[in-house]
């Protein structure tokens, strides 16, 4: 009986879709294992009759194969092979006929045909505790809240035991810009139009910790209880935070004033505080401005961020931001 590997495109979808469990134990350890892999039209289409989590995903399907002659052209499926054995586990069952590549290796794959920055998005998200939605329709959402499927230092552990995957050297290189505990699309957004190379559109700023928990002291009338607070993008050698305000979750009243209650917390305890709206990262020059602040914080001169409405940073906006937005 034959088997879907899912890789690169459909195991994002089988991520996003909540298929992909969260508590998973990988398994299978060489091209040889994958022998029973289906790579031809019709035995994809009977897996997809017999599995309706096949039958959820997008075709062409992506799916992995354990050697470059069993490839077929096909308008339904696109094969990918290993270049190189892999040392350890590296599927997770989703049910009886549809396997998926695990979190590390579906980066390492997907950053052989991606730019940097999708690479990193997609590095954010699987590091994060979000997903986007599985399909650009109305019947799919974001989901927040999650638990991480893996870290940035099981990515680089990852690639340094299996150095001969195709790709792992540019893996690597753009996995040094991905950060744990993203909590939302927006974050990352945020995160990589501020933090990229200027090459690449971003404004080359330093990394910050994402969703970082800050030890506070609370004053409550003549109490001083000491806490946590988080920061959404945390620049810990500018002692700066920079709170994302978004409409559907920052605008109820009680929420409001929760967030004004952290924001005083957090700058008692030294801590600059500046809030991003979508109103400012619409706004080009609102957004730089932003951008400027930060970097003043940073000590770093502006000027070398390559300020300005470059044809890298505008292609950046159109590819991160909503179509809308940019304006």
């Amino acid at each position: 009986m034959k088997k879907f590997y899912a890789t690169e495109d459909s195991a994002i979808q089988l991520i996003r879709l909540g298929l992909f469990p969260r508590d998973y134990t990988p398994y299978a350890f060489a091209p040889s294992d994958i022998l029973d892999a289906a790579c031809r039209a019709r035995d994809i289409k009977s897996l997809a009759a017999a599995s309706d989590t096949i039958a959820m995903l997008s075709t062409p399907y992506t799916v992995l194969i354990p050697e470059h002659t069993q490839r077929r052209a096909s308008k339904l499926v696109t094969s990918r092979t290993l270049s190189a054995e892999i040392k350890e586990p590296y599927l997770v069952g989703i049910d009886d006929d549809c396997f998926c590549v695990i979190p590390e290796l579906l980066f390492a794959l997907y950053c052989q045909r991606h730019d940097l920055a999708s690479s990193v998005q997609l590095g954010l998200e699987i590091c994060g505790t979000y997903t986007c939605p599985a399909f650009s329709d109305h019947m799919c959402f974001t989901s927040y809240d999650l638990s991480k499927l893996t870290d940035v230092a099981s990515i680089r552990g990852f690639l340094s035991r299996n150095p001969g995957i195709y790709g792992a050297r540019r893996a690597a290189r753009y996995a040094r810009y991905v950060q744990d505990c993203s909590a939302s699309p927006m974050e990352t957004n945020l995160f990589l139009l501020l933090c990229l190379p200027t090459s690449e559109g971003g404004y080359g700023l330093p990394l910050p910790e994402l969703n970082a928990d800050l030890p506070i002291i609370q004053y409550l009338g003549s109490k001083h209880v000491p806490g946590i607070r988080y920061g959404d993008l945390v620049f810990q050698s500018a002692r700066a935070v920079l709170e994302y305000q978004s409409i559907e979750h920052h605008s109820d009243p009680d929420k409001i004033e929760a967030d004004e209650d952290r924001r005083d917390d957090i700058e008692a305890s030294g801590y600059t505080v500046m809030f991003i709206t979508p109103a400012r990262i619409k706004d080009f020059d609102r957004f730089e401005a932003v951008a400027q602040r930060l970097a003043y914080y940073l000590g770093i001169d502006f000027s070398q961020c390559a300020p300005g409405r470059t044809d890298k940073r505008i292609a950046l906006r159109k590819k991160l931001l909503p179509a809308s937005w940019n304006v």
